[in-house]
């Protein structure tokens, strides 16, 4: 039987059957080896390209970066539009798998970001979104991105950071920071708050892209704007980017920086001295601006009623938001009086010391009126009193054309020369389509309408001695990049033709404004002699009609109780420095120019003559002394 049992074992392990199990593991093998060596041919040749696209996928980061935009500053540097870091902050919902991880998350989000409720945050942290596909049916989605917050402060994220962090080692809940993720981030800010806020504009973030609404913000918008670059780079498990590998990373450059003509200080001062306007007066508006007549730049320009840009609350009222000094159309009044005189001076029609017949202040021929009971009054006076009648005489005699051309050649009815797309021309008839009493109401300021930048321009253009400059708001335009400043060149004079020696003597009649029997001795600086001219015109206003009945309740006309009033001036009278025109848009309780913007122009001047350094040209006047 042993015998058997061993003879059993020999054929088992003999020669012959070693050899059919190696052959048999060798062939399967080779099946193995062909088969596995086919898999990799299919994957390594034939499948190369998916492949490594799908490892590229998962190592390799695609990302756009952005440069700065650029900022705004005032001629001297100081800042007026900044960009202010701050952080986005994101989470991934699909990764939050339990649903107590999801209530605490949103719990946490709602204290920190309380745009939104803890029902809102629980519901959009949901793991799976629903989205319409191609056949118009709903589709369900991993939900992998939610942003819970844009351009959050570095100081809330910081706060946020620990909320979302374990407590401790022992803490074995979900680790909230590994779903959450935070993203550089910028935000528009405006250092000097409402100062400049009309001129300045402002911007809104749609799809990570900042658009501008108005204002310099849209108008240079393209200058501002930095480049846009796509970086693409292998990055290890932690997310950086590997050096020795073939990476494509840029620096994309910053938006130009803008500098413009205005003095902050100077600036300060106007928005300073028309808070006080609004808080006394009261009125429904107030626009105001400086220039300097030699160059054309504008050194402050301001409006009332004004909107914060930081606050999005007070964009609501679009008559705060718009530029009104250049967007709103009004009648000048007796602003446009000094222009029909300097014509009728220089073509030998009237002299300063002519006497004009005033009718007592009742024009019935014309239907016209002063405001005072005038006779006889000089030229000279004529500008002193403010005599419609006696302008309007003027007027008679110089004829239709002569006053077309007196008031268009210093800029009516044509744009300013500053970067504003909005700004109004004006409403301005030719002569052949006036009326038979246009020659009369033009050239005391109706029957045509202008803006402020206008009339600002017209003046510096009396103030320049008739050499009327183009207005000027853009000092230059930095590269951050380089440093480089490009100076914005000016854009040269207007030649009005006026007569120097003409030109003069209505300066010396318009310091006469500001003595003290003129229409604006509250404009009047003790130590410089100011030309000036008030202005006041009544509003025109549209029909009013019943909306159920269709009735008219109220014509059309110039209203009785709705004026604008206005003061324009220079200082000093004969070398000037600086032009200023104010318009308050119906003030309380008073009419006239000189009771309103004269005064603030007094008191804007006084200030910003001190810090210019311009010295006195005359002597001050002694102080009364009383009897003892």
């Amino acid at each position: 039987m042993g015998q058997q049992h061993n003879s059993s074992d020999g054929a088992v392990n003999s020669p012959e059957s070693i050899r059919v199990r190696f052959r048999f593991i060798a062939g399967l093998l080779i099946i193995a080896g062909v088969v596995l060596g086919g898999r990799f041919f299919y994957i390594q040749v034939l499948q190369r390209d998916h492949y490594l696209s799908a490892a590229r996928r998962i190592y390799t980061k695609k990302q756009t970066v952005t440069g700065q935009r650029g900022e705004i500053f005032d001629r001297n540097g100081n800042l007026l539009v900044a960009n202010s870091p701050r952080l986005n902050v994101a989470c991934s919902p699909y990764h939050v798998q339990k649903d107590e991880d999801r209530r605490r998350l949103a719990w946490i989000l709602s204290q920190h970001f309380p745009e939104k409720s803890y029902a809102e945050y629980y519901r959009r942290l949901d793991r799976y979104r629903y989205v319409t596909g191609s056949d118009g049916k709903f589709v369900k989605r991993r939900n992998q991105y939610f942003l819970v917050k844009r351009n959050a402060s570095l100081e809330k994220v910081q706060l946020l950071k620990k909320s979302l962090a374990p407590t401790g080692k022992k803490d074995k809940r979900l680790n909230l920071l590994r779903v959450v993720s935070f993203s550089p981030g910028v935000v528009r800010t405006y250092p000097k708050g409402r100062m400049l806020a009309n001129l300045l504009g402002y911007v809104d973030i749609e799809n990570d892209t900042i658009k501008p609404r108005n204002g310099l913000e849209m108008r240079f918008n393209q200058a501002m704007t930095p480049e846009r670059k796509r970086n693409v780079y292998e990055r290890t498990p932690a997310g950086h980017p590997i050096s020795f590998a073939d990476n494509k990373i840029f620096e994309p450059a910053n938006g130009k920086d803008i500098y413009l003509t205005i003095l902050e200080p100077i600036q300060a001062i106007l928005e300073e001295e028309l808070n006080t306007l609004v808080k006394e007066w009261q009125p429904e508006g107030a626009f105001a601006a400086i220039a300097d007549p030699r160059t054309g730049e504008i050194l402050a320009i301001a409006q009332r009623p004004t909107f914060d840009p930081g606050d999005r609350s007070t964009y609501k009222d679009q008559g705060a938001v718009r530029m009104r000094y250049a967007q709103d159309l009004y009648e000048p009044g007796s602003l446009a009086k000094p222009f029909t005189v300097l014509y009728a001076l220089e073509r030998k029609i009237v002299t300063p010391e002519d006497r004009i017949n005033c009718e007592k202040g009742l024009w019935r021929e014309k239907k016209l009126t002063d405001v005072s009971s005038y006779d006889m009054l000089t030229v000279s006076d004529v500008i002193k009193k403010s005599s419609n009648i006696g302008t309007a005489k003027i007027a008679v005699m110089l004829g239709k054309e002569g006053v077309y051309h007196a008031l268009t050649r210093f800029g009516f009815h044509s744009r300013s020369g500053l970067p504003f797309p909005a700004e109004q021309k004006g409403f301005f008839l030719p002569p052949g389509r006036w009326d038979s009493l246009a020659i009369t109401r033009i050239p005391i300021g109706y029957s045509f309408s202008t803006t402020l930048l206008q009339l600002l321009r017209a003046y510096c253009g009396l103030a320049n001695n008739g050499k009327m400059p183009y207005l000027k708001l853009i000092h230059g335009i930095r590269d951050p990049e380089t440093g480089n400043m490009e100076l914005v060149p000016h854009k040269g004079f207007q030649e009005t033709g006026a007569d120097p020696v003409q030109l003069y003597k209505l300066i010396d009649m318009m310091v006469s404004v500001t003595a003290r029997d003129g229409t604006a001795r509250r404009a009047a600086i003790p130590g410089f002699q100011v030309a000036g001219k008030t202005g006041t015109s009544r509003k025109n206003i549209e029909a009013l009609k019943d909306p159920v009945t269709g009735k008219i309740i109220r014509k059309s006309g110039y209203a009785r109780d709705q004026y604008y009033t206005s003061f324009a001036g220079f200082v000093p009278a004969h070398e000037p420095r600086l032009v200023m025109v104010i318009t308050v848009d119906n003030p309380k309780g008073g009419k006239g120019g000189g009771a309103v913007a004269a005064p603030v122009f007094k008191r804007t001047m006084e200030r910003a003559l001190r810090y210019l350094y311009v010295q006195p040209t005359e002597p001050f006047p002694e102080p009364a002394v009383g009897r003892p």
